[in-house]
C-alpha cells in the first residue's frame, strides 16, 4: 500500500522528466517480471525504482536533487532514516556500473537498462546514438543480457 502512496507522491516530480512516470512504471514492471526479488529486499527494490529518477531529467539533477527529495517523501510515509539512506545512496549512483553493488542495486540497474529497449523508449534512446552493445555488456545478470539482446533484435528489424 505504501508503494502506491509513494508513487503518488513521486509522480509530480517524475512527470517533469523526459520519459515521465511511465518510465518508472516500466522499470518496476520489468524488475518484477524478470527478476526474482527476495522478499526481504522487495521494499528496498521497489522504493529504489520508484525514486531513482526523482531529481530531474539529467544524471546531475538525479544525483544532486534526487536524494533530498527521496528522503523527504520516504519520511512522509514513515520509513526509517536508515532505510532512506540506502535508497538515497542508490539514487546517487544508479547510472554507474559499481564493482560490488547490492542485489537491490543490480536489479534496479538492469531493469532500468532493459526499459531503454522497450518499444516505448527505444526510439528516444536510439535517436541519441546509444551504444546498445555497451549497455548490454554492462548489465549484471546473464538473463538480463539475453533478454536485452532479444529485445534489441526485435527493435532493429
Amino acid at each position: 500500500m505504501r508503494h502506491k502512496k509513494l508513487m503518488g507522491l513521486a509522480r509530480p516530480y517524475l512527470e517533469k522528466n523526459d520519459l515521465g512516470a511511465d518510465h518508472t512504471e516500466r522499470v518496476l514492471n520489468i524488475a518484477k517480471k524478470h527478476h526474482r526479488i527476495p522478499k526481504e529486499l522487495q521494499e528496498q527494490v521497489v522504493c529504489s525504482i520508484i525514486l531513482h529518477d526523482i531529481g530531474g531529467s539529467t544524471i546531475e539533477e538525479q544525483y544532486n536533487r534526487g536524494p533530498e527529495i527521496a528522503a523527504n517523501l520516504l519520511g512522509q510515509l514513515g520509513y526509517s532514516d536508515g532505510f532512506a539512506r540506502k535508497i538515497c545512496e542508490t539514487i546517487r549512483t544508479h547510472h554507474e556500473r559499481l564493482a560490488k553493488p547490492s542485489k537491490a542495486f543490480r536489479i534496479l540497474y538492469d531493469a532500468d537498462q532493459l526499459a531503454k529497449l522497450s518499444a516505448e523508449e527505444f526510439p528516444y534512446h536510439n535517436s541519441r546514438k546509444t551504444d546498445w552493445n555497451s549497455i548490454i555488456d554492462l548489465m549484471y545478470y546473464q538473463h538480463s543480457k539475453a533478454l536485452a539482446r532479444k529485445m534489441l533484435n526485435q527493435r532493429k528489424i
